[in-house]
Parts: C-alpha cells; structure tokens; sequence
C-alpha cells in the first residue's frame, strides 16, 4: 500500500492506493463504527499516474 486517506466526497469511507506494473489503483472502504468493522466496497479503476488517481478521487482536508 503507498497512501491511505479519507475521501472528500463520501464521508466515512477512506481510500487505500496501490501500485502494480506502472499503474495505480484504489480499494474504497467502509470505515469500522462500534457496531461493524472496516468494508471493502470496490477497487477503482486503474489509473497511468498517482495524481490521475487522485483527481478522479480526492483527499478530505485535513482539520
């Protein structure tokens, strides 16, 4: 795993980059509450650059 951050458009989920022959990529998950643990929700689509991945879905601002 290269990076791990809260996405800005979809409150409690966090995406998970990964890198494989040149391309990145991304798992969405559904952050644990007390009642349930972390979700995988779906892989994203592979992207040619980190940055590409990183437009498409972007990092909450931290506070």
């Amino acid at each position: 795993m290269i990076e791990r951050y809260p996405l800005l458009n979809e409150a409690g989920r966090t995406m998970c980059v990964f890198e494989k022959n040149g391309k990145y990529y991304g798992h969405i998950l559904k952050d644990r509450t007390e009642k349930a643990p972390a979700k995988f929700m779906f892989e994203t689509p592979r992207f040619d650059s980190l940055d590409a991945l990183k437009a498409e879905y972007p990092a909450k601002e931290s506070e």
